[in-house]
């Protein structure tokens, strides 16, 4: 369920009014939704990259890579897919998709099952396949990055050179509105021009904290930037429960 932009627009200005710490007008607010929106986007691709190169196995459990497919794919406007990677005879490698945004890599083993796959340095794969009593236990996909947009695949076996998968993320976030009506000389709440939020709803405490540092570093007052980061720290500490 997207994240309502009035109640954002209110708690933001709730806290900003909080000791007369001043008013967001609604195009400063729109302005840092916005820019909040894309920086909470993106950084789901770079936590994404830091998992993958760990691995199923050496994560923890509560899966955070699940947790975080959870989020892109309850954004609104944007899609997960499995997109088939092509293999490069010539040189022995996976091609990937030229998608920008991609998640976790894929094989099918020989049973037909999806396997993940895991990162791991070209030296230390040769090193496992040169050693019989490691490959006999070398039994995970791997992969190595070989170029731009390529790798190459490896099991116990040797090359995988069939049913190499990886997730790809499609569309991007819409764009962020609280529209309204001036009436009284007051800009009043029109829900009928307005754009919610497209990211899960888990996020609108990053959400409300995020707008409000922006806010205090537009405005260079130290006290709002440090009213958000108190209201950051009791969310983490909260969520840490």
């Amino acid at each position: 369920m997207p994240i309502n932009v009035d109640t954002v627009y209110q708690t933001v200005q709730a806290l900003a009014n909080k000791e007369q710490r001043g008013y967001i007008t609604p195009q400063e607010f729109n302005l840092f939704a916005n820019q909040v929106q894309s920086d909470i986007f993106e950084q789901y691709f770079y936590d994404l990259n830091a998992f993958r190169k760990q691995g199923p196995s050496e994560r923890e459990m509560g899966d955070s890579v699940e947790f975080l497919m959870r989020k892109i794919n309850n954004t609104s406007g944007v899609s997960i897919n499995r997109t088939n990677c092509s293999f490069n005879t010539i040189s022995q490698s996976w091609v990937l998709p030229p998608s920008q945004n991609k998640g976790r890599l894929f094989a099918t083993n020989p049973s037909g099952k999806s396997k993940e796959l895991r990162l791991m340095g070209m030296s230390e794969i040769e090193n496992l396949l040169a050693s019989k009593w490691h490959k006999l236990g070398f039994n995970e996909y791997v992969y190595f990055e070989d170029g731009f947009n390529n790798i190459q695949v490896w099991f116990g076996g040797g090359a995988v050179q069939t049913g190499v998968q990886v997730e790809t993320v499609n569309g991007l976030p819409g764009v962020v509105s609280w529209g309204y009506n001036i009436v009284n000389e007051k800009a009043l709440y029109n829900p009928g021009t307005s754009n919610n939020f497209s990211l899960d709803a888990s996020e609108r405490a990053d959400v409300v904290v995020s707008i409000l540092k922006l806010a205090g570093i537009s405005t260079e007052d130290p006290a709002l930037f440090q009213a958000a980061s108190s209201e950051e720290q009791q969310n983490l500490q909260q969520e840490n429960k």
